[in-house]
């Protein structure tokens, strides 16, 4: 995947994160992990740190350290996100003021302390993570679905201005991938097992992404292999959209 870069990444401590990073790690990059909880040190991350994205400051500061210890950054990977359902009048307001505190606020504090050193670096890659959720309606789900279509939005924008400057920008958009994070999803759909025989009425391909295959994709979108793709919302959902194209 091109030369040994030197990567920061948010919210790599486990499932599609951890799934990302040994796909990183395997190709050689160098790899910097903040999490706001504890990153497994089998990982092979050269150095990890305890970042909540919800903090800016505790964000700046795993930015900056990240920079120092690799001498540099190449490439970032802003993976940090929460899911919170419910409808605008049952969605609870602290958990949707959290929404977008998480999943957009964090990921632009990201960009503005991370494309200073990719600007120094002589240009870059810069990834975001959003859902598929961000393209299409679902029920239930206004937080969510709201600060992910935010996500893509600003990811559009990023990459315009700074496309000159030779920093790529953009955004991965998994449809249901087999990890905790679908917990409130598994909880509208009678547990795991639920979820699971749902797969197939609901994407097409018929089942469920593992993180792994995620996890490489992001890698891909990094690397130099993907060194004219750069403003895209990368739908990566097992053909849900063409099938729902509005809901799920």
């Amino acid at each position: 995947m091109g030369s040994r870069k030197r990567v920061f990444v948010l919210g790599g401590a486990g499932g599609i994160g951890a799934a990302g990073v040994r796909a990183m790690v395997e190709a050689g990059w160098r790899i910097v992990v903040a999490d706001r909880v504890a990153v497994p040190p089998d990982l092979g991350a050269e150095l990890t740190l305890r970042a909540d994205a919800a903090d800016a400051g505790q964000v700046e500061s795993a930015i900056a350290a990240a920079a120092g210890a690799l001498g540099g950054l190449d490439a970032a990977w802003s993976h940090a996100g929460v899911q919170v359902v419910g409808t605008v009048e049952s969605v609870d307001l602290e958990r949707l003021d959290l929404s977008w505190a998480i999943n957009v606020r964090a990921h632009a504090l990201v960009a503005r302390s991370v494309i200073p050193h990719l600007r120094a670096a002589g240009g870059g890659a810069l990834l975001f993570t959003a859902s598929n959720s961000g393209v299409i309606v679902e029920p239930s789900t206004l937080a969510y679905n709201t600060t992910k279509a935010a996500l893509v939005a600003m990811t559009r924008q990023i990459a315009l201005d700074y496309a000159p400057e030779r920093i790529r920008v953009n955004v991965l958009c998994p449809g249901w991938v087999d990890t905790p994070f679908n917990s409130p999803a598994w909880g509208q759909m009678g547990g795991r097992d639920g979820f699971l025989a749902r797969m197939p009425e609901l994407v097409p391909i018929g089942r469920v992404a593992d993180a792994e295959e995620i996890g490489r994709l992001a890698a891909f979108l990094l690397s130099d292999a993907a060194g004219y793709i750069t403003g895209q919302a990368i739908v990566a959902d097992g053909g849900e959209t063409l099938r729902s194209g509005a809901s799920r």
